[in-house]
């Protein structure tokens, strides 16, 4: 009995004896301390199972410790503390939405919600707690009067809030047909939320916008992006001083790639006043905006900028274009997604133009923060034409989707010393090397080019550490070259290992087999890798998984990017049971 005692007297899984609950000693400032911080670990993706199941074994198994565990008074003492908690209704007298309601997709509350649900003490200081309640997420299927939207935006107090709207209908509505919906004319699913719903919801975050810290949209339908465009254009809005990362995404298949398909809706908004300093992000799929407005143009703070899937009458023009990467001296990615300047580039201005540039951005742009480049769908001659327009000087990373041609001249291009439409002035001394001579990550999704133009691209390739091909639709000389000895230039005679740096493979479509013998061949070579990531769809055996495991450092599958996201059936089925488990606690 003493020795039990002992082994008890501080483990975690065991309730203290008598009605005092040692915690409520906390000071109300740490305990919201403490709730920030594991509210943070939750949005980190910090996953501390491993660790909690090692306590458990330690406290419950080993020592046997187990014995002093009473399920059933612990079940009822949490349902009593719920039941006289009175927390399904809100402090102002609201009542909460339950959380396995329409409004939501999660299947279990967040972190914020369960635990301002364990007791009265812990949920006064939970919701005295701003930052618990910055994020808003509306879903397809909220409606007014959006009474969670409002109870985070009186919760947040005047913290910067970060909110994202889904207007895509579910995917198992994609397909049904809309008659009966208010706007089923114009093909809106009967699930999704309607344009009305969103002027409405607007109507509510539009006023706060001062302290929008991001906002993300996505829609399947471009009228309701239409709606999101003029609200946060109205001439009323002065700025979004907060504002640090801008997401609007269009995921509806365009019938035509010149010409948007609904010319009623095709105007180029100024959002904010034009008014967005802290600007860092901006992704625009498909949603065109004035080009011109000062937080594209002038945006000094901007890291990231991706353009996809515009169409051509209503992308940028070259001085447009030009423009926003000249105001943009931080600028670390650029993604050109099928999207980029108007036109081609014989258009955007004449070759052999002076090397200077002003407001007419003859000149070539030298982007000197640029770190990561992403180009896709383009045509061979255009990419041709934007890396002879711009410079990359501390380029590291490249990500490659072209399949619209043969792209060997590119190749050469890229394997050659950089040569810009006007020549660039290099430091004394300093040798002209190719653009790929200093990259340590390549992703290639789609290249047709000759087998030769390959094996020159993997010579310019010295310091390269992390590679990956997706070779569904790339030559098969882009894997085999990685352990069949090649030829570098100039130097005919003698073989070497191609990538010599390389650590770390990521593939798709190659199987397992395949995936064993590179890694083999690479090792006996003397160049080894150390990290193989596959594609979970893709064959390989247990046999190949166990040898791979014992011949890298890390071996592990990936998930395709077009299948980032699980359905909710699939999500349902994961957890199937796990509703009634959190039923006690709904908000």
């Amino acid at each position: 009995m003493e020795c039990s005692n002992i082994l008890t007297k501080d483990n975690p899984f065991v309730p203290p004896k008598g009605t005092r609950c040692p915690v409520n000693d906390i000071p109300p400032e740490l305990l919201s301390l403490i709730f920030e911080v594991g509210a943070q670990s939750i949005e980190d993706g910090d996953d501390e199972d491993d660790e909690d199941e090692a306590m458990a074994v330690y406290w419950n198994l080993e020592v046997g410790a187990k014995d002093g565990v009473d399920e059933d008074s612990e079940t009822t003492d949490l349902k009593r503390i719920r039941a006289t908690s009175n927390d399904d209704v809100d402090e102002d007298g609201l009542s909460e939405p339950s959380m396995d309601s329409d409004a939501t997709f999660e299947l279990v509350p967040p972190f914020e919600v369960l635990i301002s649900h364990v007791c009265h003490h812990w949920r006064m200081v939970a919701l005295n707690t701003p930052s618990l309640w910055t994020e808003i997420n509306v879903s397809p299927l909220d409606s007014p009067p959006f009474e969670r939207v409002q109870i985070l935006l009186r919760r947040s107090k005047s913290l910067p809030i970060d909110i994202r709207i889904d207007c895509e209908p579910p995917d198992d509505e994609e397909e049904e047909d809309s008659s009966g919906s208010e706007d089923s004319e114009l093909g809106q699913s009967p699930r999704s939320m309607t344009f009305s719903d969103l002027d409405n919801l607007m109507s509510l975050l539009v006023p706060h916008i001062s302290r929008w810290g991001s906002i993300e949209v996505a829609v399947a339908c471009y009228k309701h992006m239409f709606v999101f465009l003029s609200a946060v254009s109205d001439p009323s809005i002065a700025g979004a001083p907060q504002l640090e990362a801008l997401q609007l995404y269009h995921h509806e298949d365009a019938e035509s790639l010149t010409a948007f398909a609904q010319p009623d809706l095709v105007q180029h908004f100024k959002l904010f006043g034009g008014v967005a300093p802290r600007l860092k992000s901006v992704a625009l799929w498909g949603v065109h905006v004035d080009w011109c407005q000062e937080w594209l143009s002038c945006g000094s703070n901007l890291l990231d900028v991706e353009l996809a899937y515009h169409t051509d009458d209503v992308r940028p023009a070259w001085k447009q274009f030009a423009a926003i990467l000249c105001g943009a001296p931080k600028l670390e990615t650029l993604s050109l997604c099928s999207s980029g300047p108007l036109g081609a580039p014989h258009d955007w201005y004449p070759e052999g133009s002076s090397g200077g540039y002003g407001d007419d951005y003859t000149g070539v742009i030298e982007l000197h923060s640029l770190t990561h480049l992403v180009l896709a769908f383009h045509s061979p001659v255009y990419v041709s034409g934007l890396l002879r327009r711009l410079a990359f000087p501390a380029l590291k990373s490249l990500t490659l989707d072209l399949d619209d041609g043969d792209f060997t001249d590119l190749a050469l291009q890229l394997a050659g010393p950089v040569m810009t439409a006007v020549p660039v002035v290099s430091k004394d001394g300093e040798k002209k090397r190719s653009l790929l001579s200093g990259l340590d990550t390549l992703k290639i999704s789609g290249f047709p080019c000759s087998d030769r133009s390959i094996e020159l691209v993997y010579a310019e390739l010295g310091n390269l550490k992390s590679l990956n091909l997706a070779m569904t639709y790339l030559p098969p000389a882009f894997l085999q070259l990685l352990y069949h000895p090649c030829s570098l230039p100039g130097q005919r005679d003698v073989c070497h290992v191609c990538l010599p740096s390389l650590t770390t493979l990521s593939t798709a479509d190659v199987p397992g087999h395949q995936i064993r013998e590179l890694v083999q061949r690479r090792k006996e070579a003397g160049v080894p890798l150390k990290a193989v990531y596959m594609e979970e769809n893709d064959e390989i055996t247990d046999q190949d998984i166990q040898w791979l495991k014992d011949n890298v450092e890390e071996f592990d599958f990936f998930e395709a990017s077009d299948d980032e996201y699980e359905s909710l059936a699939d999500i349902e089925e994961e957890h199937e049971g796990s509703e009634s488990e959190w039923e006690e606690v709904d908000d």
